[in-house]
């Protein structure tokens, strides 16, 4: 929602430029049932996804879990098997209406980027994650733009950083496509810890000054975060991420604070782990 008032905010800016004032009333606001999208699979049961507006007057605002469009017709090719939710918020002259529609996505027979088999497998139990204790450390700062692991402040599983927090020994966190990005952080007893959501973003990568790149892409959790995840000088959780480096069986993330400028010796923390 946030995405739309800025959307739309940026609509009103530039009508308030226009030096030609038009003093009529807005419209009124569409009714959900007046919305006319379609939202369906290419072949029925595939995971390549159309949706088109029929409802004129509007700028579609769609939201397809992996991404989001203002096209008036989008197609997406989704990585997940199941019965997935499809937003529509159709923005008219008096403001939004949101509609959604269900498509149950049954076959991937369409590609898919390889990040996704590498994070939460092809099965839909999708893939366990815990430190990669084959690493000299799993959690610590190092250099922003520098270095790819933890090298300065550096701790294993057990230790106690400077902000009063223990690097997790008896937790594990949980990537699966099963109807939607799901991740899920437990305990390796079990017990969930937390549940929430993932996403990609493969465009937004980090270049260093020699024109190397650093960080691969930007991972972004909704509702959930990491095993130990706050910078090691704070305990205020954090939902992005840099991509460091990802296989089928390595991960390295990164976080540097908010306007920290991406130079080599500014500080940012790194999290090193392994598929179980």
């Amino acid at each position: 929602m946030k995405k739309i008032m800025l959307f739309i905010l940026s609509i009103f800016t530039m009508i308030s430029c226009d030096p030609l004032v038009d003093n009529k009333d807005m419209g009124g606001i569409l009714s959900e049932d007046q919305i006319d999208i379609s939202v369906k699979s290419t072949t029925e049961g595939s995971n390549e996804i159309v949706m088109e507006n029929y409802t004129p007057g509007i700028v579609p605002y769609w939201d397809f879990i992996i991404n989001t469009s203002t096209n008036q017709k989008e197609t997406a090719v989704m990585p997940f098997i199941g019965e997935l939710t499809i937003s529509c918020t159709a923005i008219c002259d008096g403001g939004t209406v949101t509609t959604t529609r269900k498509v149950n996505v049954t076959k991937l027979d369409k590609p898919i980027p390889e990040q996704w088999n590498m994070l939460a497998s092809e099965e839909l139990s999708g893939k366990v994650w815990v430190w990669d204790t084959d690493q000299p450390f799993v959690y610590g700062t190092a250099g922003y733009g520098n270095n790819y692991a933890p090298a300065w402040s550096a701790f294993n599983p057990g230790a106690q950083v400077m902000a009063g927090k223990i690097v997790s020994t008896d937790e594990e966190m949980v990537f699966d496509r099963n109807g939607g990005p799901n991740f899920t952080r437990r305990k390796t007893s079990g017990t969930v810890v937390e549940k929430g959501l993932f996403k990609f973003d493969m465009t937004k990568q980090k270049i260093r000054d020699d024109g190397a790149v650093w960080s691969i892409g930007q991972m972004q959790f909704t509702n959930a975060t990491v095993i130990t995840g706050s910078s090691c000088w704070s305990n205020d959780p954090v939902y992005t991420f840099d991509i460091i480096s990802l296989s089928a069986d390595r991960m390295v993330l990164a976080y540097a604070a908010p306007g920290t400028e991406f130079q080599v010796w500014n500080e940012a923390t790194f999290w090193c782990f392994k598929a179980k």
